[in-house]
C-alpha cells in the first residue's frame, strides 16, 4: 500500500506543478497584454514571490510549511468570503491565489498527504463558493448557467484541484492517516527525500558503501 501511496503523491506533485505553473503563466501572459506595463510587473511579483517562498519552505521544511500553509489557506478562505460582498480586485484573484497555494501544498503532500489533500479541497472550495454565489444571485434564468461559470477561469481551476486533492486524500488513506511515510521524512530537504529512496516507498539501504 505504501508503494501505491508514494506513487500517488509523486504523480499528484508533478501534475500540480504542471497545472499551477502553466495556469499562472497563462494568466500572467494576459496581464502583460492588458493592462501591461507596471501593473503587469507588479502582478507578476505578487504571484511569483509568494509562490517561490512557500514552495521553497515546503521543499526544505515541510513540518513548519504545513502550519504556514494552513494559516494561508484560512486567510484565503476569509478573503473569498469577503469577496462575495465586496469587489476587492478587478481580476480573477481567487483562481490565481488557488494556483499559488496549490504547488507548495503538493510539495507538503509528499509527507503529509492527507492534510495536504484536505487543504487543497478548501482551496478549491473557495472559488467554487463564488460560482455558487453568482448562481444564487442570478437565479432568474437570465444569468450564466453552471456550465458557463465552470468553463471560465474559476471552473478551470476548481475541477483539476479537486482531482489532485483526491489523489492526496487517497494516498493519505492508504497510509491510514497523516503519518509521514518512512521514505519521505519531514525534516529533510526535498532533494534528499527523492535521493533517499532507491525503491519507491522504501528507504535506501545505507549500509552499502
Amino acid at each position: 500500500m505504501r508503494t501505491v501511496s508514494v506513487v500517488l503523491r509523486r504523480t499528484a506533485l508533478v501534475l500540480t506543478a504542471v497545472f499551477a505553473c502553466g495556469g499562472l503563466l497563462f494568466a500572467l501572459g494576459y496581464a502583460f497584454e492588458d493592462p501591461g506595463g507596471g501593473r503587469a510587473v507588479l502582478l507578476a511579483a505578487v504571484v511569483v514571490v509568494p509562490l517561490a517562498a512557500l514552495t521553497a519552505l515546503a521543499a526544505l521544511r515541510r513540518r513548519p510549511a504545513l502550519r504556514v500553509l494552513a494559516v494561508a489557506v484560512g486567510l484565503y478562505a476569509v478573503w473569498g468570503v469577503v469577496a462575495l460582498f465586496v469587489d476587492l480586485v478587478d481580476a480573477p484573484d481567487l483562481p490565481m491565489i488557488a494556483l499559488v497555494l496549490a504547488l507548495p501544498l503538493a510539495v507538503v503532500g509528499l509527507t503529509y498527504a492527507l492534510r495536504a489533500g484536505v487543504l487543497l479541497v478548501v482551496v478549491a472550495a473557495v472559488p467554487l463558493l463564488s460560482v455558487v454565489s453568482i448562481l444564487m444571485r442570478e437565479s432568474d434564468g437570465e444569468g450564466p448557467g453552471l456550465g458557463d461559470l465552470l468553463g471560465g477561469s474559476t471552473g478551470v481551476v476548481v475541477v483539476p484541484l479537486l482531482v489532485l486533492a483526491g489523489l492526496f486524500l487517497l494516498a493519505g488513506a492508504l497510509d491510514r492517516g497523516p503519518v509521514p511515510d518512512r521514505g519521505l521524512p519531514a525534516d529533510q530537504p526535498l532533494t534528499k527525500v527523492w535521493a533517499s529512496t532507491t525503491v519507491i516507498g522504501r528507504p535506501a539501504d545505507r549500509s552499502r558503501p
